[in-house]
């Protein structure tokens, strides 16, 4: 059996969760009102890599479209890795999912591209330490 669960809170919204075996970053995003569920959204860690790309993908084409698309104007559209673009409404820029953690500066995008690089460095040295905890206690 592992040893648990270690978690630790991102500064870009989500959540370093580490396993023994496995990683992943997740999040919450919460209804519009009590009234909703909220939406879980987890990234696993052997994508990590995927994401980065798709995000500085999404970006890059997110700029393009906002100089295209006519001011007052709206326009959305899938991007990599289940991501959304939004150009001129309330959900605007690149969405991780749906209208989720819209990111509209290159400020939000590094910051949270600094996160899934911190989160790669990190969950090794975790997983390294719960290994060394289950091999301390072994279970039957």
């Amino acid at each position: 059996m592992g040893t648990g669960t270690y978690e630790e809170p991102l500064s870009c919204g989500g959540t370093l969760k580490v396993c023994e075996t496995s990683w992943q970053i997740s999040y919450y995003f919460s209804g519009p009102d009590m009234r909703y569920n909220g939406t879980f959204l987890s990234v696993p860690g052997f994508r990590i890599d995927q994401y980065i790309s798709a995000f500085n993908e999404n970006w890059a084409e997110y700029e393009q479209l906002k100089s295209a698309i006519p001011k007052g104007g709206g326009f959305s559209k899938p991007g990599k890795m289940g991501m959304q673009i939004h150009i001129g409404n309330s959900g605007e820029g690149v969405c991780i999912e749906s209208y989720h953690m819209p990111i509209r500066s290159k400020q939000q995008l590094e910051k949270v591209i600094n996160d899934y690089r911190y989160a790669t460095q990190r969950a090794p040295q975790i997983q390294e330490l719960l290994a060394s905890l289950s091999i301390m206690n072994p279970t039957e």
